[in-house]
């Protein structure tokens, strides 16, 4: 059985290897691929000589089926060096540089963030065009408000490289950018650029960019506002701009943050509306290809309206192949549409199987099309309402059965009610999509628009409350919930051998995937347990302020001139992720803000640490020097490297990161001049030691 699925579903011996390939190249990216390629060829060399010696047919077919593996394999592989090597490297030195607008600038507390596609660049001596691009952040003013997709503009700026803040455990925003292929920033002043030009680029981005916000002006002037109007834009056109941080907390909670991703929940619908609006063409003799060149035209249009996100072309290609597998047969094969929609992104860019949507969407399909039949044949609902329910609430179990460990892994929670969810926010997101697809036909006539505009207003206030009541609930998530990656390959094998006891019927399978879901268990338990005998040395790198933090086993002693205010969220996003991860329970905290001695010192497991806060040091007296393991210069001390030996033996001296960028690299130049071991937290991340 099962290797008549394999021979039903061909891509998939092209994509697994493909995809093998570009992952193993992105986690060993300083192997050169082409000694693989030497070993390549050696292997088809012994493939020859085998079949000149008239070896057995079996043999020469397993030696092909390796070739044509390997061959796969290093192509994923091979892709994924060319990108890299393409990366352009900017010294740390102004630029004059010529740049467009590729999204809508987002609007932050103090900036806008725009992503710009480097048109040409001018270093010392000549301009070049390194097709590169890179994150700018505008000082808030009227001219980098007004900017949009398109424009250009011309800059002197210095580019620097996209950090990571080190902090364990926490979001990786460099590796987030760098699977998008943007490694560098900019911090533009209004005095710092100058628009030169409109509709630069991609005319399809720049005209499906007015053509969405035409679409977002017939919500406005049928007096669509507010929550209404931010979740609206969000579910029929991807545009997320007003979506408040509170909405989509509630989305996320409920477990229906899906449905404001315009995705393909939202390209299915468009496809059975479709498909049923057309059905006639079926009976014509060509009806079948009129039919599926109207429907990918319609949906290639609707991905424009969208503006052309990764999760909407996604989407996009998957049903174009569905539609062109069912005008060459009447079964299509769900399984080889996704493998080759999947190949053909990867084809385009590698770096898509790093991208979460990406990983969730067909995870998600894959797991529906594969468990929701069975889960569904376990009840046999006599009324169609009760039948319509049962298949929400087998989708809902279905998608969840393979994503959950990636749901966890990426946003560190499970929503409880999802199934809930499921059955009251689906049908009325397809009642909304139903209408705004009204609305943009009718609003041409504002008497029949605005009555539209009213029942979809309505639907969306319902949902949003809907969504409210459900976030409400008690015990409407389970979060603080990390898993590693070794936790995420056990519970996908877990899955895996679930699917396959089902596939061959076989008790063998059932067996190993209860032997992995108890070794999972294992494994989390004893995570605390091991590390409850570390002892770490923690120094945080949270711009503007210092966190020292000693961990002793469970216990945890935080010492932090973080502000009050500000105090919740910068330890929820900064620190806490490794008390979770280490089980922390008790932990204490000093405030430093106010300190007016002449330094901190810490020792913990014979480690000793000494913090120096202010100049006050030159006034300390000893007969002899202190010694220190680690000596810490915070909050700009007013001091000199060459005056701090005079008090401390130390091994190696630390920047943390309350200090400015220009003192750091005083120290840094006197550092090298003393021949002291230094270490630049804002440069380097966080500092992190066992003890």
């Amino acid at each position: 059985m099962f290797e008549k699925f394999l021979h039903q579903t061909p891509f998939i011996k092209f994509v697994l290897p493909f995809i093998l390939g570009i992952i193993f190249k992105i986690n060993f990216s300083k192997i050169d691929i082409s000694f693989i390629i030497i070993f390549f060829v050696l292997l088809t060399l012994i493939f020859v000589l085998k079949l000149l010696n008239h070896a057995q047919n079996y043999l020469n077919n397993r030696f092909w089926s390796v070739l044509i593996f390997l061959a796969i394999f290093v192509s994923g592989a091979q892709l994924v060096q060319e990108k890299q090597k393409r990366v352009f490297y900017f010294s740390n030195k102004e630029y004059t540089v010529i740049a467009t607008v590729a999204e809508n600038p987002v609007e932050k507390e103090k900036s806008y963030k725009a992503i710009l596609n480097i048109s040409a660049l001018k270093d010392s001596t000549k301009w070049i065009n390194p097709k590169t691009k890179f994150i700018a952040y505008f000082q808030k003013d009227s001219n980098s408000q007004s900017l949009s997709i398109g424009d250009q503009i011309i800059t002197k700026s210095i580019l620097v490289p996209v950090k990571h803040s080190g902090n364990p455990y926490t979001f990786n925003y460099k590796n987030y950018l760098k699977y998008k292929e943007i490694y560098y920033q900019a911090f533009i002043k209004t005095n710092q650029f100058k628009l030169i030009n409109h509709n630069c680029g991609s005319k399809l981005k720049i005209f499906s960019n007015q053509l969405r916000n035409k679409l977002l002006n017939i919500y406005k002037t049928n007096n669509i506002t507010g929550d209404e109007f931010a979740v609206l834009s969000a579910l029929t056109l991807g545009f997320k701009a007003d979506l408040t941080p509170e909405l989509k907390e509630s989305f996320s909670t409920s477990g229906a943050m899906h449905v404001l991703a315009v995705s393909g929940l939202h390209v299915g619908i468009i496809f059975i509306i479709l498909s049923k609006l057309l059905f006639f063409l079926e009976r014509f003799k060509y009806g079948k290809i009129v039919q599926a060149v109207i429907i990918i035209l319609i949906l290639g249009f609707y991905a424009c309206l969208t503006g052309l996100s990764n999760s909407v072309i996604r989407s996009t290609i998957m049903f174009t192949f569905i539609c062109i597998g069912r005008v060459f047969t009447r079964q299509v094969n769900i399984y080889n549409t996704l493998c080759a929609s999947a190949f053909i992104m990867l084809l385009y860019n590698p770096y898509s199987i790093m991208d979460v949507g990406f990983q969730l969407s067909y995870l998600a399909v894959i797991s529906i099309v594969f468990f929701q039949p069975k889960i569904y044949s376990l009840l046999s609902p006599k009324l169609k309402i009760t039948d319509y329910i049962w298949q929400l609430i087998t989708v809902a179990i279905a998608a969840q059965i393979a994503t959950f460990p990636i749901t966890i892994h990426y946003f560190e929670q499970f929503p409880v009610y999802f199934i809930l969810s499921n059955i009251i926010i689906i049908p009325i997101v397809s009642i909304i999509i139903y209408g705004a697809i009204l609305l943009f036909c009718f609003s041409f006539s504002s008497n029949i628009a605005i009555y539209i505009a009213k029942i979809l207003n309505f639907f969306t206030f319902i949902l949003n409350k809907n969504v409210e009541l459900i976030e409400s609930l008690p015990f409407s998530k389970f979060d603080s919930l990390i898993i590693d990656n070794s936790e995420i390959l056990i519970l996908i094998s877990t899955v895996l051998f679930f699917s396959f006891f089902i596939l061959k019927k076989q008790i063998r399978f059932i067996k190993y995937s209860f032997l992995t879901l108890i070794f999972f268990i294992i494994y989390n338990i004893s995570i605390p347990i091991v590390n409850s005998n570390k002892s770490m040395l923690i120094i945080y790198n949270i711009p503007k302020y210092s966190a020292l933090n000693l961990i002793n086993g469970n216990y945890s002693h935080l010492y932090t001139d973080i502000e009050k205010q500000n105090s919740e969220n910068t330890i929820k996003y900064n620190i806490l992720p490794l008390w979770r991860r280490l089980g922390i329970k008790r932990f204490f905290s000093a405030d430093l803000a106010n300190t007016n001695n002449f330094f901190e010192y810490y020792t913990i497991n014979n480690t000793r640490i000494i913090n120096i806060r202010n100049s006050s040091i030159r006034k300390f007296k000893s007969k002899h020097k202190l010694k220190s393991d680690y000596l810490i210069l915070s909050q700009n001390a007013n001091i000199k490297i060459n005056e701090l030996k005079k008090f401390f033996d130390f091994n190696t001296l630390i920047f943390d990161s309350s200090n400015s960028n220009y003192k750091i690299r005083i120290w840094e130049n006197e550092c090298k001049l003393e021949n002291v071991k230094y270490y630049s937290i804002p440069d380097q991340g966080a500092f992190n030691i066992q003890l």
